[in-house]
């Protein structure tokens, strides 16, 4: 379903503009230094539109193994009478 990431946006905290002394100048913004090291996975679904039932599954990355697990996981999920896993 594609990549995850957590992302980090400025605050909105006021800043005084002039203080009551005349020597001091404004105090600056700041932000936390962000060097971009987020965790990141993925997540793979399946879903039964007859009966709106989701099945979903977090992974480190896109590897075979992952993906042949929740095929086998989603293999489980799905009733015996069903035909088998149809790809969208």
């Amino acid at each position: 379903m594609g990549p995850l990431s957590a992302k980090s946006y400025p605050g909105r905290q006021l800043v005084r503009a002039c203080s009551s002394s005349a020597d001091q100048a404004a105090e600056r913004a700041k932000q936390e230094v962000d060097y971009g090291r987020r965790g990141k996975g993925y997540f793979f679904g399946a879903f039964r539109p007859a009966t709106g039932a989701a099945l979903t599954f977090a992974y480190d990355g896109r590897t075979i193994v992952n993906w042949v697990d929740f095929l086998e996981k989603t293999d489980a999920w799905l009733p015996q009478e069903a035909d088998g896993i149809k790809p969208v």
